[in-house]
């Protein structure tokens, strides 16, 4: 790889390190995550020109805590440590790191030294995002203090003559107001980049690195026990990849002998995949992440139907864990790609230097929706085999290969519901009942009592338990009032919609009003509409026509024909007034 400008992040096995490899991108320079064991070496030969530490769970003073070798600080690079990467800068080079009576975590404000380079431009008081136990007592010495909070004596540190810098707060993430222009700062005027790189002009070189080791390559494939990750393993292996199978664990099965065939993730499923595996003659792993799944599906999942939204957890999943975890895994473990079953395509654009993700051509089983939030980098690393086959070839290519799933039926419920009931869930999971309250009309007028906001969603009218003279629809719901609104179905069309949390895949930036095909549900026809980009996260979708129960918490999803521009997160619709 030719490329001047080049950043190493060093991972101690935060949870934000490739948010961070996101910040440095969005600065336009190049990095790459590398885990703390093997940094060294790739920074020798590599030879960037900045490197930064991420943070970490654990305390630097603990005997088998994550570390790299001193020699790092004698290079000559400049180093930037945040959080964990702080403590084991002070830690390693003579200061001393204690743990904290008063945990600090979150929005802290902090005095900054604004003669310091990673401060020029702000302002002295700065709002940061902290979360620690441990805090550096004594910073080493040639070292000064450059910021401080009310607990936290050593906020960040400097050695200007050596260009090491170092935070105990998190720049990457958006709490710390001004953290973008602080990494900024770092990059451009610590280690004097000049900000040449692009996605557009590093992906020719990288698109052809990856496709010179088709043959011999690496390829970690995502084994569900489901038919459709089979058959692309199947397909992968006989195109001469080098294949490991990979099962994700992502949550705690209940024991409670039920089997249920339209989920996954189950122990069958796990079974099922070790029985495919071996019949193709590929070793198998089992990854716990229930973790990470509780983390950014089970609870993110909760939190929306406990405000009133109605969210989609097969995004979230993808999102997090099987686009974001699992590529992880596969760089430390030196895959180039990932592999899994959906049905949608991955192309690169030589025009726009973009990778572009297109429908699958089955349009009956097509999975574009639930992947928009893909990065240029995961769809630089990622395949789909089955983006071309209809659904009725692929169990016949399982049948003549003897597969144990070659007739399993195809998972449809949400996995991690194993009751069947997703309201069941959410008090099993919460340990709480949530309150019954008033079903009202818009005009507040109580026309029955609800048996807590949890059990409705917009447009639904089966199951409101309410002998009215007419049909009534769920037209919202209020959280703080805990009602639930009805109305006529009539005034559940939307003609406009702002959504957020803005992912764009086959363009950077939507200029101006830009036609567009938008689907606001997985089973969604598309329809006819302009968007326009209001701000980075943020964008305003017209429909041409009216369209039924736009849902706060769900996708809209954006195309320009088969191939997906973007989407985002519903929050907020223009409802048609009568």
């Amino acid at each position: 790889m030719e490329n001047k400008e080049f950043v190493i992040v060093v991972d101690f096995g935060g949870q934000y390190n490739q948010l961070i490899a996101r910040r440095v991108r969005e600065n336009h320079v190049y990095c790459e995550v590398y885990p703390y064991n093997k940094a060294l070496d790739k920074i020798k030969e590599l030879k960037p020109q900045g490197i930064i530490f991420t943070g970490g769970p654990n305390s630097v003073y603990e005997e088998n805590s994550p570390k790299i070798e001193k020699e790092i600080f004698e290079l000559g690079i400049p180093v930037l440590g945040m959080c964990y990467g702080m403590q084991f800068m002070a830690h390693t080079l003579g200061g001393e790191v204690k743990s904290a009576d008063n945990r600090e975590f979150g929005k802290t404000p902090t005095k900054v030294d604004t003669t310091s380079p990673l401060f020029k431009g702000l302002d002295e008081d700065q709002v940061v995002w902290m979360s620690h136990v441990d805090y550096v007592a004594k910073v080493p010495e040639g070292f000064e203090i450059i910021a401080h909070t009310k607990d936290c004596p050593v906020a960040s540190m400097q050695n200007k003559e050596r260009k090491l810098y170092a935070m105990q707060y998190h720049a990457e993430v958006l709490h710390t107001e001004h953290g973008k222009e602080m990494l900024h700062n770092f990059l451009y005027e610590v280690c004097g980049f000049t900000g040449t790189w692009t996605m557009a002009n590093y992906a020719k070189t990288a698109i052809e690195e990856i496709r010179n080791t088709v043959g011999d390559g690496k390829v970690l494939l995502a084994l569900s026990g489901g038919v459709d990750s089979s058959v692309a393993a199947y397909l992968m292996k006989e195109k001469g990849y080098e294949c490991i199978g990979i099962t994700i664990k992502t949550f705690n099965e209940t024991g409670d002998g039920i089997k249920r065939e339209n989920t996954c993730c189950s122990l069958d499923d796990v079974s099922d995949a070790r029985s495919v595996a071996c019949t193709l003659g590929i070793r198998h792993f089992l990854y716990n992440f229930t973790g990470q799944f509780e983390e950014h599906v089970m609870k993110r999942f909760v939190d929306a139907y406990e405000n009133g939204c109605t969210p989609n957890p097969c995004i979230d999943c993808n999102r997090y864990i099987k686009f974001q975890e699992l590529y992880e895994r596969a760089k430390l473990m030196g895959y180039d790609i990932v592999v899994t079953g959906h049905y949608a395509r991955v192309e690169y654009n030589e025009a726009t230097g973009r990778y572009l993700l297109k429908k699958g051509l089955d349009a009956n089983k097509d999975q574009s929706y639930v992947l928009y939030s893909l990065t240029q980098e995961q769809l630089m690393h990622t395949q789909f085999p089955l983006g071309e086959l209809p659904k009725p070839k692929v169990r016949e290519i399982a049948e003549a290969q003897g597969l144990i799933n070659a007739r399993k039926h195809d998972s449809q419920d949400i996995c991690f519901v194993t009751s069947g009931s997703y309201t069941d869930f959410i008090r099993q999971y919460t340990g709480k009942e949530y309150p019954e309250g008033d079903f009202v009309d818009r005009k507040g007028n109580v026309l029955g009592r609800h048996k807590g906001i949890i059990n409705y969603t917009i447009g639904q009218r089966k199951g409101l338990g309410l002998a009215l003279a007419k049909p009534m629809y769920v037209y919202g719901i209020d959280k703080e009032k805990n009602q639930v609104i009805l109305t006529d179905e009539a005034d559940l069309f939307s003609s406009e919609l702002i959504a957020d949390d803005l992912n764009l895949i086959s363009v950077p930036k939507i200029e101006g009003k830009m036609r567009v095909k938008a689907k606001v549900r997985y089973r969604h026809t598309e329809q006819p509409a302009t968007v326009e980009q209001l701000d980075e996260k943020r964008i305003h979708v017209i429909f041409d026509e009216p369209q039924r129960a736009i849902t706060k918490g769900q996708a809209v999803v954006l195309y320009d024909g088969d191939v997906v521009v973007g989407g985002a997160t519903i929050c907020d619709t223009v409802r048609l007034e009568r």
